[in-house]
């Protein structure tokens, strides 16, 4: 295909209002809270399809909800562009995070029709189930079942807090499909992302070509002193649990800042007994740390379990740090990311080169098949909030690399790929 794609700036407008509105998880702060199996996720779910369908797509639905709207390609032999993100979001989440490489994605296959372009491989747009982990505890888990990392009886069973598992709620907003229609293979993924961060703001660029993803570890971390009544004995005669946990997650972030070349994060923290008058004998909070690469996440890991150990000996408590998951380093594809660089620039698009540091379905996919990913510039880096916000210029930008970029991998041959190996332990 020679003529260059170029994004219709209202039909996406229009496109991502489908999905962002108060119907289908809208929220007046202008975020969307739309959790996996939510009725609010079944009603952006029927809006992709019926879209989809409008664009002349064949839709099938998996067993774990992974919905895949195909454009045929002329040769029924040969693997498909995979190209999509995810609908669901965090509670309350922003309008762009996945909801806009579902919206890039329809637009890719609405220009290829607009141009009346026959490729030779079939387009595959895919909303991929439970990215977030948001609802049902397990981060990309649509994309993880295709890569398989986890089995379809495992994803289904998965239950939120109130203990109703995913494959109920799938089957009661209408999306429990089969496995036979699950994604057997491709020839390349593409995902569009907003970047979640401020490199590309800083370089005054619209878009960035993600050269791989830093590396992440999580961990349990577990401290453990003596209860009692919070009248009894003073201070000075006391092991507390949460005074020992508040001293390691201060521990944990002045090293973080010290150092500057890692991330530390505790999102969750929990106290027991949990009375307003009793001394907690245990607290139980998460650890999240990021870096550069596996060797440095590891050393600091290491670094920060140590830390904890010294202070847990001085405030005469016990602690255990167990490592619970782990996103290694892995990078994309490079001749992949070759060829957005260079759709970037014959679009006369500014662009540059970009790491992430969060997880995304590209990388289980990346496992097992030749993939890459676009960042669109956001405004200050928010994300997972109601204020995130991407310039319209950088979102028609991504849409035409991206469109462009498929519309040249659907016409090239089959390549051995060399997967990077296990991406998620």
């Amino acid at each position: 295909m020679s003529a260059v794609l170029r994004p219709d700036s209202e039909r996406l407008a229009r496109t991502l209002n489908l999905f962002t509105d108060a119907e289908v998880g809208g929220t007046p702060g202008g975020g969307v809270s739309r959790p996996a199996g939510s009725a609010a996720d079944g009603r952006a779910r029927t809006r992709f399809v019926e879209r989809a369908r409008e664009l002349g797509l064949e839709v099938r639905v998996d067993d774990v909800g992974n919905i895949y709207a195909e454009r045929p390609g002329t040769d029924p032999t040969a693997l498909p562009v995979v190209v999509g993100s995810h609908l669901d979001t965090v509670v309350p989440g922003g309008r762009f995070d996945g909801i806009l490489g579902v919206v890039l994605a329809l637009e890719t296959a609405a220009l290829l029709e607009d141009a009346g372009s026959s490729t030779r491989r079939p387009v595959v747009v895919v909303n991929w189930t439970g990215e977030e982990g948001a609802r049902f505890p397990q981060a990309m888990l649509g994309s993880g079942v295709i890569a398989g990392k986890w089995d379809g009886d495992f994803a289904r069973a998965l239950t939120d807090a109130d203990g109703i598992a995913l494959g109920d709620e799938l089957e009661r907003i209408g999306f429990l499909g089969s496995s036979d229609n699950r994604l057997s293979g491709f020839h390349v993924a593409l995902e569009a992302h907003i970047e979640q961060g401020t490199r590309l703001e800083e370089l005054d660029a619209d878009v960035g070509v993600v050269t791989t993803i830093s590396p992440v570890r999580w961990a349990r971390v577990r401290v453990t002193g003596v209860g009692g009544h919070a009248g009894g004995p003073g201070p000075h005669g006391r092991q507390e649990a949460i005074v020992a946990a508040a001293r390691m997650v201060v521990a944990a972030r002045e090293r973080s800042l010290a150092e500057g070349a890692f991330k530390v994060t505790v999102g969750t923290f929990r106290v027991l007994p949990g009375s307003n008058n009793v001394i907690p004998h245990e607290v139980v909070f998460n650890l999240d740390i990021r870096s550069d690469d596996d060797e440095r996440v590891d050393t600091y890991f290491a670094e920060v379990s140590a830390l904890f150990e010294s202070i847990a000996v001085e405030e005469g408590v016990e602690v255990s740090v167990d490592r619970t998951w782990s996103m290694t380093s892995a990078p994309f594809d490079a001749e992949v990311r070759d060829l957005l660089a260079r759709v970037a620039t014959d679009n006369d698009v500014r662009w540059a080169e970009v790491r992430g540091s969060i997880g995304h379905d590209t990388l289980h996919l990346a496992a097992v098949g030749p993939a890459a990913m676009l960042f669109t510039r956001t405004t200050k880096g928010l994300s997972h909030c109601e204020e995130e916000d991407a310039p319209w210029e950088a979102v028609l930008a991504t849409a035409q690399v991206l469109a462009n970029a498929v519309a040249s991998l659907a016409e090239t041959e089959a390549r051995t790929h060399r997967a990077p190996g296990e991406t998620f332990v």
